[in-house]
């Protein structure tokens, strides 16, 4: 006959007699995963390339720097490594490290030697990253330059203005846009727009040329063009998808050329297309491409006449020659199971990060 009290069928044998918590970590004999054990197990915060591979900036000199995060369980944080070259990337191979207590999300190199970090906790810091001012026998060495906490939501999207390195632009998720001036002791916000988008905020791209002009997107199918030299926050409406069809995801600003100047913006979607907008004719396309069949764009990235078209799910990265039209010369459907940040190393190369598969090159 079975017993009639749960309590009496499902109790603990007198058998199991483990030892206190802090000594059941990695215990043989009683090898079990339940809570207890999982809290007594030390967490690994020894310096290390992590899983997630989540953002790289290069700079003039081609030195790299590369945002890992440490994503598994309750506790999120991340490492930043700097690199003068991408064949062998190992911590002992950085030239500079820090580990931080909460994750990286955005690295973007401003100049040569000076390094913005936009971290998971809404902050926004700039670091220097070389002086032999300060350590003549290891030049390459991180040293706090400023700090500010100027959005409400974690930064998602981070540019530096190509034609003064002194400026950058970032958005957080609560469509927050800010202006960053460089060029003093500290960060200072020169330029503020509380509510850039109705929609959430998706993309973010500056121009090639002007220090002074920014183009956001947002999911709802809106584009539009920002001056920071303007007395108060305003901005013009590039697009608005009437027909609530499109959604974008991405942005980016064309290089500039002797026909258009550099008057075209690329801004990608979720149904794989790229659109083409001159900010001289608003309220029209110019021109849709389709680049994916599945998966959506998720990142733009311009080279001269060369794109580069990323999506994911899946993820996939597409490079055309753009003339009069779009045409594709490279194609590769297999590169990481998320496809997070990319960068041109050079005319020809483009290095692509993500999670699984970590680096890629893509060479035309």
């Amino acid at each position: 006959m079975f017993p009639q009290k749960s309590s009496v069928t499902y109790c603990t044998p007198f058998t199991h007699q483990p030892p206190p918590a802090k000594e059941l970590a990695d215990n043989v004999e009683y090898p079990n995963l339940n809570a207890a054990d999982m809290n007594a197990r030390l967490e690994n915060l020894s310096p290390r390339l992590h899983d997630c591979f989540d953002s790289i900036s290069m700079n003039e000199q081609q030195h790299f720097a590369l945002a890992t995060n440490h994503r598994d369980g309750g506790r999120w944080w991340g490492m930043l490594f700097g690199f003068k070259q991408t064949d062998r990337m190992t911590v002992d191979n950085a030239d500079f490290k820090l580990q931080c207590e909460h994750t990286v999300n955005i690295l973007r190199y401003a100049d040569n030697n000076v390094l913005l970090v936009a971290l998971g906790d809404t902050r926004l810091q700039v670091w220097s990253t070389y002086s032999e001012v300060r350590n003549a026998k290891e030049p390459y060495c991180l040293f706090l330059i400023g700090e500010e906490t100027a959005h409400k939501a974690p930064i998602n999207q981070l540019c530096v203005f190509k034609s003064d390195t002194q400026k950058a632009v970032s958005t957080c998720l609560d469509n927050i846009l800010n202006v960053w001036d460089l060029s003093g002791a500290d960060l200072c916000s020169t330029y503020r727009a509380r509510s850039a988008h109705i929609n959430k905020l998706t993309g973010l791209a500056t121009s090639t040329t002007s220090s002074a002009q920014i183009v956001t997107c947002d999911r709802g199918g809106c584009a539009r063009l920002w001056d920071v030299r303007a007395s108060s926050p305003s901005s013009t409406c590039l697009y608005d998808d009437q027909s609530h069809m499109l959604s974008f995801t991405c942005a980016a600003w064309t290089a500039p050329n002797e026909l258009q100047g550099d008057n075209f913006i690329y801004l990608g979607d979720y149904d794989g297309n790229v659109h083409t907008l001159d900010i001289r004719v608003p309220r029209k396309l110019q021109q849709t491409d389709n680049y994916f069949a599945e998966g959506h764009v998720s990142r733009l990235l311009v080279n001269g006449d060369k794109l580069a078209v990323m999506s994911n799910l899946p993820a996939a990265v597409k490079i055309s020659k753009v003339n009069q039209r779009h045409e594709i010369i490279y194609i590769n459907e297999n590169t990481h199971s998320r496809l997070t940040d990319a960068v041109w190393s050079n005319a020809n190369t483009l290095l692509t990060i993500g999670h699984g598969r970590k680096l890629a090159t893509h060479k035309i």
